[in-house]
């Protein structure tokens, strides 16, 4: 990526989209970014195509930088830090209990325990290839195979074999 891109001077439009950008992401509200370059000003036909712009880093990526300084800011002004994250999420876990909302005061409880790091969410992605196998497990995926497609043949199939 050249300096120029990154270095590059906001337009009026990419500066107004990105402050409704940072402000929809911090509020309760959602709007596309279809619906923010509307109301950066570009024009509704190519919409769509300037907010995926305005979003993908290899494309602008001098708009990706003043997003993130922008969100940068709003959590240092509205001092936005884990432990205060911990403590909202505490607070609401009681008010619902209060109200005998258990299914929010659990939802709030979870969310808590995951920020401090006793929920991990593990998942196994499996990229070995068929070259990788051996001959046995090879042999033991082709039977799996055959026994889980053997329900969609018919019958005339198996007695012509």
């Amino acid at each position: 990526m050249t300096k120029n891109k990154i270095d590059k001077v906001l337009t009026t439009k990419e500066k107004l989209f990105a402050e409704l950008y940072v402000e929809n992401f911090y509020s309760m509200t959602s709007k596309t970014n279809t619906q923010l370059a509307i109301e950066a000003g570009y024009a509704e036909e190519s919409a769509h195509q300037r907010g995926y712009e305005n979003t993908t880093y290899k494309l602008k990526p001098h708009v990706i930088n003043y997003i993130e300084e922008l969100k940068d800011d709003f959590r240092i002004r509205n001092q936005i830090t884990p432990e205060k994250h911990m403590a909202r999420l505490n607070h609401l876990s009681r008010v619902a209990e209060e109200k005998e909302l258990l299914g929010a005061a659990v939802n709030a409880e979870v969310h808590r325990g995951k920020m401090a790091g006793y929920y991990v969410e593990k998942k196994l992605i499996g990229n070995a290839s068929l070259e990788d196998l051996t001959e046995e497990q090879l042999d033991e995926r082709m039977k799996k195979i055959e026994e889980q497609y053997d329900l969609i043949t018919t019958h005339e199939d198996k007695n012509e074999e």
